[in-house]
């Protein structure tokens, strides 16, 4: 994993549960595989607080 890839990571962790959307673009621009994994794993983990709080 390369330090882009620790900041993405590091700037997803800061979202609010209502922006995960925005990890998409995260995602797409994310080096490695790793990754793009670590951060679809926080997007999942935000879609899925929303979908209780709602």
């Amino acid at each position: 994993m390369t330090d882009f890839d620790k900041k993405l990571i590091a700037k997803a962790d800061a979202f609010s549960r209502w922006d995960y959307h925005n990890i998409d673009v995260l995602i797409a621009i994310a080096d490695t595989d790793e990754a793009r994994s670590h951060l679809l794993e926080i997007r999942r983990d935000l879609y899925d607080l929303v979908q209780e709080t709602l």
